[in-house]
């Protein structure tokens, strides 16, 4: 069974309407006016709404419900997307992000189950390409939000997207998510704790907060620290695009490598890479240098993203995998809120040195623990099995 195209052109316009405020976060908050602080609490709200989805919503389509759960969370993302472009003071902004984020955050595992699922033992590979089409769609959003921007104005790139994520709907009401299977309610509401229990899970759920705790930092302030080094607002735009191309390479070709190594192997790497290039970023001075750096990080991420999922699969049944993946993104983006609640005071205190630091120290820890945890458990279930 192939997977669904509507599913990753549904994940690309989802991705690519919550990436635009990536390169827009710094005129807006010009054209508006609010304070650097609030940069933080708008990019927070998208990921603690995005916490919930995934935690409360994700165990859904565990249930019988992925496909009623995969259009609800369209409709959200359009109607926060939209919200956007009418906006006009920080409540509002912070609102109309969390309802995106809610709607990825119940979208996103559903569709990595249905990928996973289709065949366990390619499942490095499958999230692989789902991860790379979802980095696409985050570094795309951008340059599309910056290209309107420029042509039509600020309210142009949001309500494009909103109504390019409306489109998505018909495609996914004809998918046959013939996966599913009829599970005994016990078994339903045990799952999350059956999961968090088994240490390669606990080990994948810290692994997810440290790949994405970086991310979390920079939606707060890139934006913010590029332009204070000179940067334009489409400089921006293209430097978020030329880190997702080795990301997206990268993690639609590792996934071969992580299914024949395994993931705890695939994220010691992963994680090798991402924890220097944070260090060093808040020590640079050139737009350009940062730029390029940030496209060696990519590799590290496009690694390390599949893998952490990966490492989830293998400490699932089927039926929990979408509740599994859901503890992952929750985790992610947790540590992604904590990251952007924190990055901002911090920037706009210390300094970006100092930010940085703390964001690759804490990515460190985070990391190591979850190898430690992680590695070398067997998994919950053999490939023969699945």
């Amino acid at each position: 069974m192939r997977v669904p195209r509507s599913l990753y052109f549904a994940m690309f316009s989802f991705t690519a309407s919550i990436g635009v405020i990536f390169g827009l976060i710094a005129s807006l908050q010009d054209d508006l006016g609010f304070a650097n602080s609030a940069l933080g609490l708008i990019a927070g709200a998208s990921f603690f709404a995005s916490f919930l989805g995934q935690l409360f919503l994700a165990p859904l389509a565990d249930r019988g419900r992925t496909k009623p759960l995969l259009l609800f969370s369209i409709i959200l993302a359009a109607l926060g997307t939209l919200w956007f472009a009418l906006a006009s003071s920080v409540w509002e902004l912070t609102t109309a992000r969390a309802l995106t984020g809610l709607g990825f955050g119940a979208f996103a595992p559903a569709a990595r189950a249905i990928v996973s699922n289709i065949d366990s033992s390619r499942a490095g590979e499958r999230l692989g390409r789902l991860a790379a089409i979802e980095t696409s769609g985050f570094v795309t959003g951008p340059v599309i939000g910056a290209a309107l921007n420029e042509i039509w104005g600020l309210d142009a790139p949001f309500i494009f997207l909103s109504v390019f994520l409306i489109c998505m709907l018909p495609g996914l009401i004809k998918i046959n998510i013939s996966i599913e299977r009829e599970i005994p309610q016990e078994s339903r509401r045990s799952a999350a704790k059956l999961i968090v229990k088994r240490k390669e899970a606990a080990g994948a759920i810290l692994l997810g907060a440290a790949m994405f705790f970086p991310a979390g930092m920079y939606e707060a302030i890139w934006a913010r620290f590029m332009e204070d080094l000179g940067a334009s607002t489409l400089f921006v735009g293209i430097s978020l695009t030329m880190y997702g191309i080795p990301f997206a390479f990268t993690a639609s070709t590792a996934g071969k490598f992580i299914d024949r190594i395994g993931p705890w192997r695939a994220a010691i790497f992963g994680i090798s890479v991402i924890i220097p290039m944070t260090f060093i970023y808040g020590f640079l001075t050139s737009p350009w240098l940062l730029m390029g750096l940030a496209m060696v990080e990519a590799i590290g991420q496009g690694v390390g993203a599949p893998a952490c999922q990966a490492a989830m699969v293998k400490a699932t049944r089927e039926h929990e995998r979408a509740t599994g993946q859901g503890m992952v993104g929750a985790a992610s983006t947790l540590g992604g809120g904590i990251a952007a609640l924190i990055a901002a005071p911090l920037y706009a205190g210390p300094g970006p040195e100092e930010t940085f630091m703390i964001v690759a120290c804490v990515v460190a820890v985070l990391g190591a623990a979850a190898i430690l945890l992680g590695k070398d458990q067997a998994p919950i279930v053999k490939v023969a099995q699945s």
